[in-house]
Formats: C-alpha cells, sequence, structure tokens
C-alpha cells in the first residue's frame, strides 16, 4: 500500500489522475453506458412464490406484470432485459454488490431502504390486506382482533414494519422466504392469519374456499424500481421511461391485464387511455 506522505509532485499528480478517472468510471454515468453498450441491463428478482410480479408458470416460462414491465422499459432503453434470480430478501444486497444493475420486484419504499439505495418514481400502489381461514372470517375482521395471534409474512417486505408499528411482538410474526407459503401454514394453523399486499392476497387466496381476505384494506404504500445511490444517470433514465409508460398507457395496459388497475394507481401517475 502506497502510504502519501512526502512525495515527488510529479508522483502524486500521476496518483491523483488515477483517483480521478477510476472514481468517475465508478458513477452512474458509466454504468448507464455500459448497459448502453452491452445492450443488456441486468435486474434482480425472485421467481420463487413470487406471483403476480415474477413466477415461473406451469411450464417453466417466467411471467408477471413486472416481467411485462422490464419488457417495455428496456425497449424504451433500446436494450435486452436480463433476469438475475435471488431470494426476496437478499434482492438489494445483490445489487449493492453489482450482481444486478436494477432491481423490481415489489419494492416499497420505506425510510430504512432509502438511506442504502435510490428509489426511481413509484409505479404502483399498494395497500396491505389480511386474510384469514375462511372458518375464522367473524373471528378476525381486524389487527386488533389478532393481538397475541400469530401472523404470517414475507421476510423483509413492509408487512412486518405495520406489525411492529401495531404492536405485534417479534415471536408473533412468522416471516417466509415466499410469498406462497405464508397462505400453505394458515391453512395448515401453523399461523392465525396472514399480512401481504392485497394484489399477492388475491392470487394466493382470493381463489381459495377455505381462506377469507378481509375487504378492509390498510396501511398503502408504493413500489419503485431501486437502484445503486451512485448510478443518477441511470435513475434518471428509469425516471424518464416510467413516465412514459405512465403518461401512454403501457403501465395501465399491463395492470389491466392483470387485474391490477384500479382508480388509486391515478396518485402515482398512471393513465389509462381509452
Amino acid at each position: 500500500m502506497i502510504r502519501l506522505g512526502i512525495l515527488p509532485l510529479s508522483l502524486l499528480f500521476v496518483i491523483s489522475t488515477v483517483f480521478f478517472v477510476t472514481g468517475c468510471g465508478s458513477g452512474g454515468g458509466d454504468v448507464l453506458t455500459k448497459i448502453k453498450s452491452a445492450g443488456v441491463i441486468k435486474w434482480g428478482a425472485d421467481k420463487d412464490g413470487g406471483a403476480p410480479f415474477v413466477y415461473a408458470d406451469k411450464d417453466g416460462k417466467v411471467v408477471g406484470f413486472e416481467v411485462e414491465i422490464m419488457d417495455k422499459l428496456a425497449g424504451h432503453m433500446g436494450v435486452k432485459h436480463e433476469l438475475v434470480v435471488t431470494a426476496w430478501d437478499g434482492l438489494l444486497d445483490n445489487m449493492l454488490a453489482k450482481r444486478s444493475d436494477m432491481v423490481i420486484n415489489g419494492i416499497e419504499i420505506n425510510d430504512e431502504r432509502a438511506k442504502v439505495v435510490a428509489f426511481s418514481s413509484p409505479y404502483y400502489l399498494y395497500e396491505q390486506q389480511l386474510t384469514v381461514r375462511a372458518e375464522d372470517k367473524d373471528k378476525f375482521k381486524s389487527l386488533d382482533d389478532l393481538k397475541g395471534k400469530k401472523i404470517g409474512t414475507l421476510n423483509g417486505a413492509e408487512a412486518n414494519n405495520v406489525l411492529t408499528k401495531a404492536g405485534f411482538k417479534a415471536d408473533q410474526i412468522t416471516g417466509h422466504a415466499d410469498s406462497l407459503t405464508p397462505y400453505d401454514n394458515l391453512l395448515v394453523k401453523r399461523v392465525d392469519a396472514v399480512l401481504q399486499e392485497s394484489l399477492i392476497a388475491a392470487h394466493y387466496a382470493g381463489q381459495n374456499a377455505k381462506l377469507f381476505n378481509v375487504p378492509q384494506t390498510l396501511s398503502p404504500g408504493r413500489y419503485a424500481v431501486a437502484v445503486r445511490k451512485e448510478d443518477k444517470a441511470l435513475l434518471d433514465e428509469i425516471n424518464r421511461v416510467l413516465e412514459i409508460m405512465k403518461k401512454n398507457g403501457e403501465l395501465a395496459a399491463i395492470y389491466k391485464k392483470w387485474n391490477l388497475l384500479d382508480a388509486k394507481q391515478k396518485d402515482v401517475g398512471v393513465e389509462e387511455k381509452k
């Protein structure tokens, strides 16, 4: 290691130049340039139990409304996209380690994450929804009715913060590695309820006669694309494309196809073209 003590001015100039070039090379503009040059943007998501965001269908093909968002986003950028599969609660760490360029996978904006990553403008407004067994629907109608009971969640998801703020203790919150398993555990009575976003509850519990989605939703929030804080040019490009997709009806068309379009999406700028 070189110790910067008393060194010749010429050597100091060389060292300073190397540091300057290296520093500039790691900036956001360089990342976007590399993506454009390679013609590929790498994005992180978890396809295991990840419907309706990103998941494998019965034929093994990766589908989901966020896959379709990536199709359009990459198209507007003039590149192809490559999925980097990672466990959901490790997606941001994987991106920070530069194994992916961005994450789009139902990542909820919150203050804790905003300390370590940069968020795009929001592309979807979600709400939390309780799911209970159908036999318990008259007994458990709200979080207050479930005090002292066990609630299933997705590891790292915003639902955990909602429950903690509502007074639930750590041993009452049962985290899971994917979004499907909490409902499986609810059916076999390992938990007394599940709290996840309403679009997840609709997909995994909505068609199951043994489960009941409590109609009153709670704790609205927003999904956004996450990038590294230093990648400002990439963030600006993503925001530019998201704005196009909101205004030209592309996002609304995707949401409508997946039965996810509602009036609340106007709050994040999503417009439907007639």
